[in-house]
């Protein structure tokens, strides 16, 4: 084993990054603004979120928002000037609205707005906000009582007048409008709804409606059999003419996720919807922590972001008078380009550049043709950070299961030294439909410098089931193939990195959360050399899942029946009755109020492999917090408690 060398982070280095969220540009391409926040999934104030405002041409940035807010959300005026947001004091307090200008110093406090406004809106026109509520008449039920699989009540879209600050409804639907995404000139709203997005027993039907606002008039494009958890992406081109439709391809699953998305494009003069051909069968990049940036229009066209694995490519697609035309942009930043925004003319963009060892910044660039040039740094986030070793990463691929290609991620240790054997920390995503990106992605959920800065390399498999590796990739673990295809993949990443001479076979650890935390599981019942284990939000027991919705649904996509319509097959399968096998010391987390993972079904996994095992264990719960924890002082116990057990097993044990 190499030595490990001396830490130089700590943890708030990776809890407090700086994070450049939600970023717009404005269609003359002069105006950008973000979201500067500390921390990820932080409930605010705590993210601290600051508004920011970066003169594109000029490369000079300032705040918008004042020092003692925090901001939620923001929208900017298709005039490019005009901006709405919404904060609440660092100090704690409601959330108020404020309306200003960027060239202004001071914003104007918003009267007579609602919580409903303050949570989501977008600018429809200039003068005007759009946001979804509830219909007049119809409270929230403020009763201590759930009923279970209720049919909610319907949800509309409404305006608010910055005049005036007259509210008024827009649309009398009486379904659940669940995404929209207004024209930039007013005229149109695009939204789709159902009766019960969240139904998970048959998959909710959700139409797809053009409202003119000038009208009240509905124009029914189609309707579709989705997922509950499908959130597609609408983007309508600068000058109005046509919207944009992410559409989820989800083959034969009767509970559809985000697993592969392809492009539609409807132009309302005409009232032509049609397929935009990307020639990729991968279709386009899905992300699911990162929304609306998959399709960005400009006049004749857009960028899109399409699905490559690790490494999303960025094309252009622009409409001819008969024909689609998709190229494949040239420059040193694509592959690395994991949002953009383009001017209204596509001849000048600005995209988040990261990688697995660079953490994000800001650029902006012109477009020569199909090139990307001279690209200009706009953002200096975490200079502490990045001032320090980081070490570096490599996307990396072997034979998994099925003899299948599979790829991961390697990031080495500060000082990594070639032909030294180094200790291995598997970190597996969460999902199962996501994927591990040659992104940077550190969290408190996956801190992965802070375990190569103890002198780790530590591998991310996309295992079998991971997104933006295809349909098929992202279909293969169904009808029972949930724990194997993806163990084995692991099994044989670990085998890769030592047939390779990078990492001793006989010191490996394993962290994850979510379904990371689950394969951790299934992994250490499996192989019982693995040395140390952490398991975030993780479950070995599929039966106590079906008491929470996610828990349901992944049994029905993935097994085709619940556990108490087979319980045979879930008894071969699920880890938790192989727990006698453990010989891995395990720690367990999870949040007492995760709605995704039950704490049920991880109480079960800890009593079952404690009594199955005399190897240590561990269970540790935080009071009151959700599968994404939202307090510093939850975060930061988590990550503590895992490189302290990681470090007693693994890295310096003897």
């Amino acid at each position: 084993m190499a030595a490990a060398g001396t830490p130089t982070l700590v943890p708030s280095d990776i809890l407090a990054m700086e994070t450049p969220g939600h970023f717009t540009l404005s269609y003359d391409g002069g105006n950008l603004l973000y979201i500067r926040s500390t921390g990820s999934d932080l409930t605010p104030p705590q993210n601290n979120g600051t508004l920011m405002y970066i003169d594109v041409r000029a490369a000079t940035e300032r705040p918008l928002s004042g020092p003692g807010e925090s901001v939620t959300a923001y929208a900017l005026a298709p005039d490019g000037n005009t901006v709405v947001y919404a904060a609440m004091p660092r100090a704690g307090g409601p959330v108020s609205l404020y309306h200003t200008h960027v060239h202004d110093t001071r914003a104007k406090r918003l009267d007579n707005t609602s919580e409903e406004l303050a949570g989501d809106f977008a600018f429809l026109g200039n003068d005007r906000l759009i946001f979804t509520g509830a219909p007049a008449g119809v409270d929230p039920d403020s009763s201590d009582v759930i009923v279970a699989d209720e049919a909610p009540d319907p949800v509309i879209l409404k305006t608010y007048a910055l005049r005036d600050g007259t509210l008024s409804p827009l649309t009398a639907n009486h379904d659940v409008i669940t995404i929209w995404a207004p024209s930039p000139d007013g005229k149109y709203v695009l939204f789709k709804a159902a009766p019960d997005p969240e139904s998970w027993q048959a998959g909710a039907p959700f139409r797809y409606v053009l409202f003119d606002t000038r009208t009240g008039q509905e124009q029914e494009l189609f309707t579709s059999i989705e997922g509950y958890q499908d959130t597609n992406q609408f983007a309508w081109s600068p000058d109005s003419t046509i919207v944009y439709i992410e559409r989820f391809a989800n083959g034969g699953l009767r509970y559809p996720v985000e697993d592969a998305a392809y492009l539609q494009a409807y132009t309302p003069a005409t009232r032509t919807l049609e397929d935009v051909p990307l020639g990729w069968d991968r279709g386009l990049f899905v992300d699911i922590f990162n929304e609306d940036i998959e399709v960005n229009p400009f006049n004749g066209g857009a960028y899109l972001l399409l699905a490559d694995g690790t490494n999303p490519k960025l094309v252009r697609a622009v409409k001819t008078s008969t024909i689609w035309q998709v190229s494949l942009m040239d420059g040193k930043d694509q592959g690395n380009i994991f949002a953009i925004e383009s001017d209204r003319a596509g001849s000048s963009i600005v995209y988040n550049r990261n990688s697995a060892s660079s953490p994000p910044q800001l650029f902006r660039a012109g477009i020569d043709g199909n090139t990307i040039t001279n690209p200009v740094q706009l953002t200096r986030l975490n200079p502490d950070l990045v001032a320090q070793d980081l070490g570096s990463s490599e996307v990396t691929s072997w034979n998994g299961a099925r003899g299948e290609t599979v790829f991961g991620v390697v990031r080495y240790p500060p000082g990594y030294v070639a032909g030294n054997k180094y200790p291995l920390v598997l970190v597996i995503h969460g999902g199962p439909d996501y994927a591990d990106f040659d992104s940077w992605r550190d969290t408190w959920e996956f801190p992965y410098h802070l375990i190569t800065d103890n002198g780790a390399v530590t591998l991310s498999v996309n295992y079998h089931g991971s997104t933006n590796f295809g349909l098929d990739f992202a279909r293969s673990i169904e009808n029972g193939h949930y724990y194997d295809l993806p163990v084995e993949d692991l099994q044989t990443g670990v085998n890769h990195l030592a047939a390779r001479g990078i990492i001793n076979r006989s010191e490996v650890g394993v962290t994850g959360w979510s379904n990371g935390g689950i394969l951790s599981l299934a992994l250490i019942v499996k192989d019982p050399t693995i040395r140390a284990a952490v398991s975030g939000a993780g479950s070995a027991d599929d039966f106590s899942q079906v008491a929470n919705t996610n828990g349901i649904v992944m049994n029905k996509m993935y097994y085709a029946k619940s556990p108490y319509e087979d319980p045979e097959a879930y008894v071969n399968i699920s880890p938790v009755f192989r727990a006698e096998k453990r010989r891995t010391p395990l720690l367990m987390m999870i949040g007492t109020d995760d709605i995704q993972v039950d704490p049920a079904g991880a109480w079960v996994t800890y009593r079952a492999y404690k009594e199955g095992s005399p190897a240590p264990i561990r269970f540790l719960l935080f009071q009151n917090q959700p599968h994404h924890m939202t307090t510093v002082a939850t975060q930061n116990r988590k990550v503590q408690e895992e490189l302290a057990w990681l470090d007693q097993y693994l890295l310096s044990a003897p």
